[in-house]
């Protein structure tokens, strides 16, 4: 946790993971107003933003027992946002009203993003990228980002665990970052998520 050192967000995490309302109201606290902006930034509406710090919140606490206070904190928290984020674009993108509206604004704006990259580079830049995944987790990642399989699916279709199948995306969501840095990885979501 930025605001508090390493030693105090263990403990924070140790008591959460007991099920402490304080521990959980102090996280709460720390971090609402960023994951709010975070969201915001990806969504461009309140309603929508707010509604994400709630489901982030709403699934650390269901799953406070399986948080580790030896690993980053401020990743997970990370990780759970953006993957609200992604849920929240799919739940959107069934209205289509919402589609219409996307496609005459993306004809009218232009990001630094858009100036910066061509969509069909990016597009061979991503699957490049992907294709370079070892095999097995490459399968994993095409599952659930190109199919939409839920984990428990991808788990029994493979007959593996499911805490394989997030191991898995884990380690793949990180190469991509790492391959094509955070900002490039978020166009490439972001642009397979509305066109």
């Amino acid at each position: 946790m930025s605001d508090i050192n390493d030693h105090i967000e263990k403990e924070i995490m140790l008591r959460l993971r007991k099920g402490e309302s304080r521990a959980f109201d102090i996280i709460f606290h720390l971090y609402a107003k960023r994951i709010c902006h975070f969201a915001y930034s990806f969504l461009k509406n309140k309603q929508d933003s707010e509604e994400v710090v709630q489901e982030v919140f709403l699934r650390i606490w269901k799953n406070r027992k399986n948080t580790d206070e030896y690993y980053s904190f401020k990743s997970y928290l990370f990780t759970i946002s953006y993957n609200v984020i992604i849920d929240k674009f799919r739940e959107r993108l069934k209205d289509k009203k919402y589609i219409a509206y996307l496609k005459d604004n993306a004809i009218t704006c232009e990001s630094d993003i858009e100036k910066k990259i061509d969509y069909s580079d990016l597009n061979e830049l991503y699957n490049n990228a992907v294709e370079l995944l070892p095999k097995r987790r490459r399968i994993i990642y095409k599952m659930h980002r190109i199919k939409g399989l839920p984990y428990q699916e991808i788990a029994k279709k493979l007959n593996i665990s499911p805490k394989t199948v997030e191991n898995q995306m884990t380690s793949a969501l990180k190469y991509l970052r790492e391959k094509l840095g955070p900002e490039t990885l978020a166009s490439v979501l972001f642009y397979f998520l509305i066109v």
